[in-house]
């Protein structure tokens, strides 16, 4: 059996995901990130190309991690990418003047080995752009940058993983 549909079948063993689905080397699926308060798609990318072996323990541990993070650690990753946001962004004007704590909307979360990437929404603040953050091991927050959506950055979104997957297969057919 393949090393990515193992680490599927045990991430749907644990229940860490919903409906995993292996494709391209990843591992998909979503999951209540309770903390956040919302369902969010969730990659688990072993870096298959980058690395020597499946660590197949360290992944489950960092997705149990994330998946687990308190109420408490969450606001902290919120605070922290929205203040690293309003230095950057300084005494510039925004196109509306609301909290960016409350305006950030996780959509999706890559668990690698050693890092956890965070992508999120902010509609009123930053319309046209994605907050991606990057949080270490301990899920702390190491990086974040904001990235414009462009004709090269398509915002697609699925009702359902079914939905994905079709999307995925037609791809695989062009």
């Amino acid at each position: 059996m393949d090393p990515i549909d193992r680490l599927r079948d045990e991430i749907a063993r644990r229940g860490l995901l919903t409906d995993p689905l292996a494709h391209d080397g990843i591992v998909v699926g979503t999951a209540l990130l309770r903390a956040a308060g919302t369902d969010v798609t969730v990659n688990v990318d072993p870096e298959l190309d980058e690395r020597s072996g499946l660590d197949t323990g360290a992944l489950l541990s960092a997705v149990e991690r994330l998946l687990t993070i308190s109420t408490t650690q969450w606001g902290q990753v919120v605070d922290s990418i929205a203040e690293e946001i309003e230095d950057a962004v300084g005494d510039q004007s925004l196109i509306e003047a609301t909290d960016l704590r409350n305006d950030l909307t996780l959509r999706s979360v890559a668990v690698l080995h050693d890092a956890v990437l965070l992508s999120f929404l902010a509609p009123k603040q930053f319309p046209d752009s994605w907050i991606r953050a990057q949080l270490d091991e301990d899920l702390v927050v190491e990086d974040v940058f904001v990235d414009e959506m462009d004709d090269d950055h398509e915002v697609v979104e699925f009702e359902s993983l079914d939905d994905l997957m079709d999307h995925l297969s037609s791809a695989d057919d062009r």
